[in-house]
């Protein structure tokens, strides 16, 4: 299954490193609602793109980790539309159900 295929419970959009912060605060609240991960994270293609994707990346596996107790999460990233590469993220079940 291609990652752009693979059903996610929300989609985020962020342009900006200042807006990590919030995004991850709104994933941590769905993970409570619907005990999984599985986003989209649309980064914009530039130079801001890699930055944005570590910072988002390493503050999400550090607060997941204490809440899962060692649980990791998987990403893949793909070119998602002509100005947006695509983080999908997902927890370990997600992405052996889904086969990514």
């Amino acid at each position: 299954m291609h990652p752009s295929q693979v059903p996610v419970i929300h989609s985020f959009v962020i342009n900006d490193p200042r807006e990590v912060m919030d995004a991850i605060g709104s994933m941590l609240m769905l993970y409570e609602q619907h005990k999984a991960v599985r986003f989209r994270v649309l980064l914009p293609k530039d130079d801001r793109a890699r930055g944005i994707g570590y910072a988002l990346l390493n503050g999400l596996n550090l607060r997941i980790r204490h809440m899962l107790k060692g649980s990791n999460i998987r990403y893949v990233v793909y070119h998602h539309d002509s100005s947006h590469y695509a983080l999908l993220l997902l927890d370990e079940d997600s992405a052996s159900t889904f086969m990514v």
